[in-house]
């Protein structure tokens, strides 16, 4: 029974499998092949692989030395008419094929095994949603003509709680206003009016306009002046008319410019239908940015102030960049779907590029209680990374650094070790639940439901890092903050350290040694717990004019200290074995003399007081910088001048 299950599974695998011999003659299809290829196994038995008019001869040529293949096809039946009979004609197909060499236990070559899978539905996905960037880049234009229009003032009436809202110049400034004000800055003759048109848009009856003229008080005024309001109503799901949305403007204004607005607008609407199941979940997405767009456009022609102007700009233009980034995930997402992410790697200045993208985040946040800095230790910093994807993952992590951020800071920065580089955004903000936690790098999974964005950003990172050899990972707490950081292996083909002070030792600090100074560390008889080769290899570059040991484990570490006597410590607290806190605890009963200094990549305040309570003198945080580690030895060890 078990061999005849085995036996089924070639023929209900939903992948294309065919069997060739050594010479590359075909002698078992399934079902599954047969089916895509709209042929019998009397069609096609016995053709030879290396007569497929689809497969090209670089690959045939790997083929017959031994090497496996794998490929992208765009499968023309028309090619094969002269290889084989089947009734699909004037069409192709996309086939993702791989083809592996299969040898018998002494490794001589016995045949060829081919998995094909049918990625046709896949390809015509991506071409929808190539044509759906293109008509909301067509809609963006469109929008762009409203920078010119006069001014504009958006009023939403509220018909349950009997309030009018107004959304001018200023959108933190939003004037709410009761019915009963309106009504009375309404010229008397125009109240009864307004008032059954109210009553009328309420109950769905049919009016023979969607505007109405009024003499309304504008601004404490004591003059009236006509104004036009065009008006929409928005239903809930039941139905009921539950806001009416107005747009006054002058009489004199040209109407016109206002219908191309709605026009414009309900083509974005359209332009977010997109067909596939996943874009499904993006339509709210993609319909905030756009809405932000139409009013922004709107509140641009409200004023003549240059300045007022060139905001409104930049936020249209802002929530353009949010569209194009939208679509951009999906566009990877679909890339993702089918293994097929791009990776063109180059010489970056990694200096000079995170210089770059400290000033566009600095430009995206608008909140005064957020402070974003940089730690960028190196005047120049060679290595090879694809520059798009490299932006693509820091933008990521500082987009939801600051998404996350009420208040605080954020930190972005990166370090440079023998043959990696480690780049990492750190933040103050609300923290991630322990319960979200395994989730975090999933597609479409946020932590606010309502924050915007499409969930795809981690997940998209986590693909680029499987993709490029890297690795990607957290640390957060809930309401203390989180670190989101990526390790690409790679070249450092050059780095610089950079003389630039440190501000935070400079407050820590009265006794500061400058870079500078002649003064210098030299002949101490250290001693390193740090189980990383890199780690341990970049303290040893700082401290080369010292007597370094090294210890790998806590064990070990107590061992040494036994053994001999030590000026000082540097204890990293991850450890296998023993881990730091522990070994400084057991070392603390027989030596509580040597200065332990706690080493780690944990930088929460809880990890300090654990440190120092465990008997750490100091506690220091990776990345290790030159100027603080000789600060710190120097506290300690007060040489004199050479």
């Amino acid at each position: 029974m078990e061999n005849e299950l085995l036996s089924l599974i070639p023929e209900y695998i939903p992948l294309g499998l065919g069997v060739y011999d050594k010479d590359g003659y075909l002698k078992y299809a399934n079902d599954t092949t047969l089916k895509m290829f709209g042929v019998t196994m009397k069609d096609i038995y016995n053709i030879n692989i290396f007569d497929d008019p689809n497969i090209t001869a670089e690959d045939k040529t790997l083929l017959k030395q031994g090497l496996n293949v794998s490929f992208e096809t765009d499968y023309d039946f028309d090619l094969c008419e002269n290889f084989y009979e089947t009734p699909i004609k004037g069409i192709k197909k996309y086939f993702v094929t791989k083809v592996t060499i299969m040898r018998d236990p002494e490794g001589n070559r016995q045949g060829y095994l081919l998995a094909c899978e049918d990625i046709t539905v896949k390809k015509a996905q991506e071409r929808e949603i190539i044509e759906s960037y293109k008509k909301i880049k067509a809609t963006q234009k469109e929008l762009s003509l409203a920078l010119n229009a006069g001014k504009l003032s958006s009023w939403n009436y509220n018909i349950k709680e009997g309030l009018f809202c107004k959304f001018d110049v200023h959108i933190e400034n939003i004037e709410k206003r009761s019915l009963q004000s309106i009504y009375e800055s309404i010229h008397p003759d125009d109240r009864n009016k307004f008032m059954a048109l109210l009553e009328a848009v309420a109950h769905k009856q049919k009016l023979p306009e969607n505007r109405i003229i009024l003499k309304v008080l504008e601004n404490n005024a004591t003059d009236y002046r006509y104004s036009s309001f065009t008006y929409s109503a928005v239903e809930d799901e039941a139905g009921n008319i539950v806001v009416i949305t107005f747009i006054q403007r002058d009489i004199t204004e040209d109407i016109i410019y206002q219908q191309n607005l709605i026009t414009a607008k309900n083509k974005a609407e359209e332009a977010d239908k997109l067909k596939s199941t996943f874009l499904a979940n993006m339509s709210h997405e993609i319909r905030t940015p756009l809405n932000a767009i139409v009013g922004f456009s709107e509140l641009l022609t409200e004023t003549d102030d240059a300045e007022e102007k060139f905001e409104y700009k930049q936020l249209i233009e802002t929530n353009s960049e949010i569209l194009l980034k939208l679509i951009g995930d999906i566009l990877d997402l679909s890339k993702i779907e089918v293994g097929s992410i791009d990776i063109n790697r180059q010489k970056l200045n990694l200096c000079q590029l995170c210089d770059e993208l400290y000033r566009s985040f600095q430009q995206r946040i608008k909140n005064p209680k957020v402070i974003l800095k940089l730690i960028n230790p190196y005047t120049k910093c060679v290595a090879n990374f694809d520059k798009y994807r490299f932006m693509q993952i820091f933008t990521n992590f500082a987009t939801n650094a600051i998404k996350y951020t009420p208040q605080g800071e954020i930190v972005m920065g990166y370090e440079c070790m023998p043959g990696q580089v480690r780049i990492y955004v750190k933040d103050s903000g609300i923290g991630i639940p322990e319960e979200k936690k395994n989730r975090i790098f999933s597609r479409f999974e946020k932590l606010d439901t309502f924050a915007q964005g499409t969930g795809l950003g981690l997940s998209i990172c986590k693909a680029i890092a499987d993709a490029t050899g890297g690795e990607v990972g957290f640390k957060s707490k809930a309401n203390i903050g989180s670190e989101f950081w990526y390790i690409g292996y790679t070249d450092v083909e050059y780095v610089e350290k950079s003389e630039v002070a440190d501000e935070d030792l400079n407050n820590k600090s009265t006794e500061h040694l400058s870079a500078d100074s002649p003064v210098k560390i030299k002949d101490l008889n250290i001693l390193i717990a740090e189980d990383n080769d890199s780690n341990y290899l970049l303290i040893k570059k700082l401290l080369k004019d010292n007597q370094l040991t090294r210890a790998i484990t806590g064990v070990e570490a107590i061992e040494k200290i036994k053994a001999q006597t030590f000026d000082i410590v540097f204890m990293d607290m991850r450890m296998p074995v023993m881990n730091g806190l522990e070994a400084t605890s057991l070392i603390r009963e027989f030596n509580q003399t040597t200065p332990i200094i706690a080493l780690t990549a944990n930088a929460f305040d809880s990890d300090r007081e654990n440190a120092l309570a465990a008997g750490c003198n100091h506690f220091m945080t990776k990345p290790v910088k030159k100027r603080e580690l000789m600060d710190l030895l120097f506290r300690y060890f007060k040489q004199q001048p050479q």
